[in-house]
């Protein structure tokens, strides 16, 4: 039991659907946040609706709007945003929702409650990568944004222990998003743990040890 009433599925429904005048998006916008179950439902509803864009055209925006955009949702931002926070402005989504929204190509919308964000940007913010963890599925999705990785380089993501040693997670791709299966091994230390990037040689650290400089780090929160 979810604890919902036919009203608040209704209410998700036109959430979903983007139907709702700006103020109770809003109001529904900060009760996904606090409410899971909600959230779900609002999840399920957007798995449910994704397959009609499919039956739409795909319309190539025009060169400036991701520059204007930024623009006007970040006017004052002390570094460019993330593409978590870029997302999730621009769609007007809770975080527990914007994930279900970008597990592309899952039957079903991860649960919330298993489910760890975190935004990675370097210190200049050319560099940026927005992580999804799936504790369900001991499954990452990792998305970059900004500046790739040099010629014959690669960037690579660790788990750093707290003894100071570095796990590598696997290689980040050059852009767009990309899955990371994590070993059944690590999927215990996953839970808050700290995120790393650095700068490789092509194919990844010699001997799975960083040589590299480190690009940003960050830690794994829970939606």
């Amino acid at each position: 039991m979810t604890g919902l009433t036919e009203d608040d599925i209704a209410l998700a429904g036109e959430y979903a659907l983007g139907a709702l005048p700006p103020e109770e998006r809003a109001a529904l916008s900060r009760r996904a946040e606090t409410d899971p179950a909600f959230a779900a439902e609002v999840a399920a509803w957007e798995t449910a609706l994704d397959p009609l864009n499919a039956e739409l055209p795909p319309v190539a925006p025009p060169p400036a709007a991701w520059r204007g955009l930024e623009k006007r949702l970040f006017p004052t931002a002390e570094r460019p945003a993330s593409p978590w926070r870029w997302l999730a402005a621009a769609s007007g989504l809770s975080a527990a929702v914007l994930a279900a929204v970008l597990w592309l190509g899952q039957p079903a919308p991860p649960r919330p409650e298993a489910l760890w964000i975190s935004d990675m940007a370097s210190e200049d913010g050319s560099v940026r990568v927005a992580a999804l963890y799936d504790a369900a599925r001991g499954e990452m999705r990792v998305s970059m944004g900004g500046a790739g990785p040099g010629a014959n380089r690669d960037f690579e993501l660790w788990l750093l222990g707290p003894d100071g040693g570095a796990v590598s997670l696997g290689l980040l791709p050059r852009d767009g998003q990309a899955a990371m299966a994590i070993p059944e091994g690590l999927r215990g230390a996953m839970a808050a743990a700290t995120l790393a990037i650095t700068d490789e040689p092509e194919g990844g650290a010699p001997g799975g040890v960083a040589t590299g400089p480190v690009i940003a780090t960050a830690v794994l929160r829970r939606i």
